[in-house]
Parts: C-alpha cells; sequence; structure tokens
C-alpha cells in the first residue's frame, strides 16, 4: 500500500500521462501506467499490477514494450482524445466562450455558465479542408527545426566556452609570471571564478537543450498521432490540431522567452597597473559572462526606459572594388555571432560582414535589395523589389561557413520594400501598405494602409512581445505606431524624412531621419524624442537604415555613403 506521502504526491500531480493506472484512477491517483490487460482492458502501475497477478494469474499482461497495442484495446479513451484534466474522460465538446476543449466532467464543473457549448463532431466538419489543419505538418516541421538548430548551436557553443576558458587561463599564466609568489593565492581565485562562470553558463545550455529535447519530442510524437489517423473521423483530427496548435504556442513562446539566447559568452580584462597594485588585488582581473541576444534581454543590460547617451563612433568602409556607384545602404541586421548583413540597391549586393565590420563574402540579386531581416539562425530575407519589372520578391539567404546562399523565394503581387518576422508571420511593406504572410507566403491580411502618399509605409519594426508596431512614414515625416490588430496608437510628426526603424529586444525604438541627416531615439510609445544620438556633423549622411547590437552596445547606421557609421552608446 503507498505511504500517506506518495499519495498526497499523486494526488496533487497534475502530470498528463499516456495512459494512468486504472486501479489508482478510481482512488483518485493520478499514476502512470506501465502495463495492460487485454483480459480486463485495464492499466496498471507496477504496484497495482502485482496485486492484479495474484488474482488473475492467466490473464494477458502486455508491458511497455508492447505499449502500441495498449492504444487499441475497446473501450479506451485514445490518448489524441483523452482529457488532459481528467484522463479518464473522452473530449467531446468545445467552449467557444473559453476557446477550449472539454469533457463531459470539464463542462459540468467549470463551464456551467457559459453560453456557447458545441459538440466536436460539429465543429469539426470540414477539417480537413482548413487551409491551417493542412499547414500543421509544415509549421511543426519548420519549429522542429529551429529547434535542432538551437541544439546544434548550443552544443557547439559548449566547446567554445571551454577554449574561451583555455585562452583566459594562458592569459593569467602570462601575467603571473611578471610577478612574485603572491599570485599563487590570486591564480586560485580567479579560475575558481572563471569555472564557476563557465559551470553556469553550461548548466544553462544544458537546461535549454534539455527543454529543446522535450519540446522537439513532443512535437513529432503528436504530428506523428495526426498523421496516423488521417483515415478516421474529424473529431479525432481536429482534437489532434487544437493540441498541436496548443503545443506550437507553447513552442513558440519557449523559443521567444527563454531560447533566442544565441551565445553565452566569457570575457576577461586584465587590471591596469597590476604590478603596482599587487598588494590591493584579489583577483587577477575582471571576468565578464555576456550572452547575444534574439528576443529576451537580461536585466544585466540596459532597462527598457534607458535614455541613451553616444561616447564615441568610428566609420567603416564597406564599398567593394567591383563596386561601380557610391553604396546605397537600404537594410541592415545582425546575426548570432556578431556578424552583419547588409543591401546595398546600388550595386545589386548583399554584403556579409565580419565583426569588424570588414565585407567578407556578398551576393548579387537580379534587382534593387531593399530591407533586411533576420528570420533566425544564420538566416535572413532580403526584399528585392522593381515596379517598373513587376519583380516583388523576398530572397531567404542562409550564412554558411561565412558565405551568403540563397535557399528559396517569395513572390507578390505588391511591392516588397521593407520585411519584419515574428513569430511564424511575414510582415511586408509595400510602400503604401502592411501585409501579414504565413512563412510559406500565404497572405493573412492587410493590417494597414495609407494612400495620403508614395512612401507612407516605409520602414516596419516590430516589439519582442509583438504587441507594437513602428512604421515610418517618410512621405509625411511621421512614425506611425500600432496595435497588432492595426489600430493606430500614435502619430509622431515633424521627423525630417522619417525612414529607418529599429526596435530592441528590450524595447528601445530608434530612427532616422533623412532630410534632417539625425539618429532618434524614441520613446517606447512612439509620441516624443527622448536623444539625439547623431548628427551630420558625427558623420550621418542621408541615413536609410540602422541596427542596434546589444552583443557590442552600439547603433549600426547606413545611408548615402561608402561608409557605416558605428555609433557606442552607453
Amino acid at each position: 500500500m503507498a505511504s500517506k506521502f506518495e499519495s498526497s504526491i499523486q494526488r496533487g500531480c497534475d502530470f498528463i500521462h499516456d495512459f494512468a493506472c486504472s486501479a489508482c484512477e478510481e482512488d483518485g491517483l493520478n499514476t502512470e501506467a506501465q502495463h495492460f490487460c487485454n483480459q480486463c482492458t485495464k492499466y496498471y502501475c507496477d504496484i497495482c499490477v502485482t496485486k492484479h497477478y495474484g488474482l488473475y494469474k492467466r490473464h494477458t499482461v502486455l508491458d511497455r514494450k508492447d505499449v502500441k497495442k495498449w492504444a487499441a484495446a475497446p473501450g479506451m479513451v485514445d490518448i489524441l482524445e483523452r482529457c488532459g484534466r481528467h484522463p479518464g474522460e473522452a473530449l467531446k465538446m468545445v467552449c467557444g466562450d473559453h476557446d477550449q476543449l472539454c469533457c463531459h466532467v470539464c463542462v459540468s464543473i467549470d463551464h456551467r455558465q457559459c453560453s456557447s457549448i458545441q459538440h466536436i463532431p460539429d465543429v469539426a466538419k470540414g477539417i480537413r479542408k482548413d487551409p491551417e489543419f493542412r499547414q500543421l505538418p509544415q509549421r511543426v516541421a519548420e519549429l522542429r527545426k529551429q529547434i535542432e538548430n538551437i541544439k546544434n548551436d548550443r552544443k557547439k557553443n559548449s566547446s567554445s566556452l571551454r577554449k574561451t576558458r583555455t585562452a583566459i587561463v594562458d592569459e593569467i599564466k602570462a601575467i603571473r609570471k611578471k610577478i612574485n609568489d603572491i599570485l599563487d593565492k590570486m591564480e586560485k581565485t580567479t579560475v575558481q571564478e572563471l569555472d564557476r562562470l563557465v559551470a553556469d553558463q553550461e548548466l544553462s545550455i544544458k537546461k535549454d537543450t534539455e527543454s529543446w529535447t522535450q519540446m522537439h519530442d513532443e512535437l513529432k510524437n503528436i504530428i506523428d498521432d495526426i498523421q496516423s489517423k488521417d483515415s478516421s473521423g474529424e473529431p479525432p483530427l481536429y482534437i489532434g490540431f487544437r493540441k498541436c496548435e496548443e503545443k506550437i504556442k507553447q513552442a513558440n513562446e519557449i523559443l521567444q522567452n527563454m531560447s533566442n539566447v544565441v551565445k553565452y559568452d566569457i570575457t576577461f580584462r586584465k587590471h591596469n597597473g597590476i604590478e603596482d597594485n599587487l598588494s590591493l588585488m584579489k583577483t587577477f582581473g575582471e571576468l565578464n559572462e555576456s550572452n547575444v541576444f534574439g528576443a529576451q534581454p537580461r536585466s544585466s543590460l540596459f532597462h527598457r526606459d534607458h535614455v541613451f547617451g553616444t561616447k564615441g563612433h568610428k566609420e567603416y568602409n564597406v564599398k567593394m572594388s567591383s563596386d561601380k556607384d557610391k553604396c546605397r545602404i537600404e537594410g541592415i541586421c545582425g546575426l548570432p555571432g556578431g556578424e552583419v548583413v547588409i543591401t546595398d540597391s546600388n550595386s545589386n549586393k548583399v554584403k556579409l560582414l565580419d565583426q569588424e565590420y570588414r565585407v567578407v563574402d556578398h551576393c548579387d540579386v537580379p534587382e534593387y535589395p531593399f530591407d533586411v531581416c533576420h528570420i533566425g539562425g544564420n538566416e535572413v530575407a532580403v526584399c528585392v523589389s522593381n515596379n517598373k519589372y513587376d519583380r516583388h520578391e523576398l530572397h531567404f539567404i542562409n550564412i554558411t561557413k561565412g558565405k551568403l546562399v540563397t535557399t528559396r523565394k517569395l513572390s507578390f503581387t505588391h511591392r516588397c520594400n521593407s520585411a519584419s518576422h515574428l513569430g511564424n508571420n511575414l510582415y511586408i511593406s509595400s510602400r503604401t501598405a502592411l501585409y501579414v504572410y504565413t512563412m510559406t507566403g500565404q497572405l493573412v491580411k492587410k493590417l494597414y494602409e495609407d494612400k495620403s502618399g508614395d512612401d507612407t509605409v516605409s520602414k516596419i519594426a516590430i516589439s519582442n512581445d509583438g504587441k507594437t508596431i513602428y512604421i515610418t512614414n517618410c512621405s509625411n515625416s511621421q512614425l506611425i505606431t500600432l496595435d497588432n490588430l492595426g489600430n493606430k496608437l500614435a502619430t509622431y510628426t515633424d521627423l525630417l524624412g522619417s525612414h529607418g526603424v529599429h526596435v530592441t529586444t528590450a524595447g528601445h525604438v530608434f530612427v532616422c531621419c533623412i532630410y534632417s541627416c539625425t539618429v532618434l531615439q524614441v520613446d517606447k510609445d512612439g509620441k516624443t524624442t527622448l536623444a539625439t544620438l547623431a548628427r551630420k556633423q558625427d558623420g550621418v549622411y542621408g541615413p536609410k537604415a540602422l541596427f542596434f547590437s546589444s552583443r557590442t552596445s552600439s547603433l549600426v547606421v547606413g545611408g548615402l555613403k561608402d561608409t557605416l557609421l558605428v555609433l557606442n552608446v552607453r
């Protein structure tokens, strides 16, 4: 008999098992089954199956090796149709008020006051023809691919951390030779601190990898289950569709809120004057850990309400010897490893820059390359558009071993001048309207339109939570702020030639203005200027694009000149 402690744990457990022990369920317990009896058509845990063996010695009992045969037992609730809250009950209804799948127990306990309760067979009609249902396998495949890529990156990152540790220890040893015996204690203290940081970082990588593995497997299992029931009735398919939608939602939330830390890193900075101040020192230097973020910033980075200032700037020439004309930088975006991708519409080139802003590779596109946005991992998307020849495309480019490789493209019936990516959607600007598309190029809706000028939707940027969209209106020198339904929240005027716009993962908003040759920080509500970060005298000329690098705390600005302006901010 289970102890009172074990019973309390089991009673309070909310785990959803593929198969719950039938005997335990009768006692109000939630225990995972490890055995199934063909004659009894019931499931048993390791404890209850012993009692079963004592009563029915000739019954055929299947263990986990034959788990595929369990689901075929008559009278049992299929795993796909099983209620998550009440495993012994089948999902039969949908509550429209709460948009939830329900069993009879759910309805009687939680939805008695709801006015919109429908039977699943009624709402499941035509599910096979539903576009979203038909796209489900592809969406899951794309999501699993993202998870697999992040897992691989984490494994590589772990090896890189060990190499970083070795490099830092070597530097510590070099310093050690210049000073006396007191360094023995300092070396020990510093290396211990380094090992602690590396261990913390590797633990984070391990946790991330485990999370990706679990989500990867769950997505695979549920989509396999759906596809195996394609010949079944529509209700199981509808239930599988709804469950998969929920799992996709959970996976996207994890990707956005936890897993977009693309790289962990540790840096070391030697104490200046270490020999002179040795007796006052406790360690060899300062160890700082840093992460490259794709979505959610750590609290150690700039707070969302932080107003930036500059602490110097540099210019980097990005013109190639094969470029006939002066550069016209239309788009800028960063990669997880610190590389930068820019578009030069005068040369019809997409250029890859290393961490020192040197051009290391390029690829040609057939027409003017305008904006570029980061999709995920080492993939970007470039807007290619020429209204004269009716070419309006989005080119997807992967960066592999320092090379730009075009993998696919989408075509549109309208201009494609700016793009942004969030979740499973692409946001495309046609210069006068903002459209939402799926990753496969299917139109979801036209979110916003302004026909008062030729360039009223110049560039777009979306907040990390997806709730706020910023649009530059170059024709009317405005910054437009929308919610995710397309409703206008604010209009900020007097931004002379507002063009490039960028929002950081923490929510800081930057705008560059062509006519005034300025780079501005705007408040998150899009209503006022918080700071002017650069002007013409600082090297700003015809700015058309900008990008904030959290990795280097710098703002990269490009426009109508051969150089990128990199502002160091604080």
